[in-house]
């Protein structure tokens, strides 16, 4: 079984399978600060932007990955999510390839035909410690805690940091 480093940064929560036949790890929203795109609830930290039906939010998730080559990982949103809230994930879902080395986030949109200002609900919030999304690696896995994770060329970036298809635009 390939053994995967997983850095848990500050406030983060280390992925978990919480029954015997889970296929994925349940990864939990880590809101480590003020933010423009965050706002203060007086008991939970808030990391959605309210009232605006339609934007995309990237929220961390708290860890970093160090994967074999040959071992990838997929982030999913959790079936909780498309439920309970108007939230959906806008590219279905992400690929994490064994050279990235950033915070793994998640991507969600609240997506509400039926929106208006007035009645927005605290419940399509996303708020730190919330279980959000789903951890799905390639092949089986054994998670080994690490403080830090080897460098790499690519390193953190990520969401389009390696560019665009400049044949594909012509």
């Amino acid at each position: 079984m390939d053994k995967v480093k997983i850095k848990v940064l500050s406030g983060g929560h280390m992925p978990e399978k919480k029954t015997k036949g889970a296929a994925a790890y349940d990864c939990y929203a880590r809101i480590d600060g003020m933010g423009e795109d965050q706002y203060f609830d007086p008991h939970r930290k808030l990391h959605y932007i309210p009232g605006i039906n339609g934007i995309t939010t990237k929220t961390p998730l708290g860890f970093a990955l160090e994967m074999p080559e040959g071992v990838h990982a997929f982030i999913l949103a959790r079936s909780s999510i498309g439920l309970t809230t108007k939230l959906i994930c806008p590219i279905g879902f992400g690929l994490i390839d064994s050279d990235y080395r950033g915070e793994v986030c998640m991507l969600y949109k609240e997506l509400d035909p039926d929106y208006d200002a007035t009645s927005w609900n605290m419940d399509d919030a996303i708020y730190d410690g919330d279980r959000i999304a789903q951890l799905l690696f390639n092949v089986p896995v054994e998670l080994v805690q690490a403080d830090e994770l080897s460098e790499t060329e690519r390193g953190a970036g990520g969401f389009g940091s390696t560019g665009v298809n400049d044949e594909a635009t012509k």
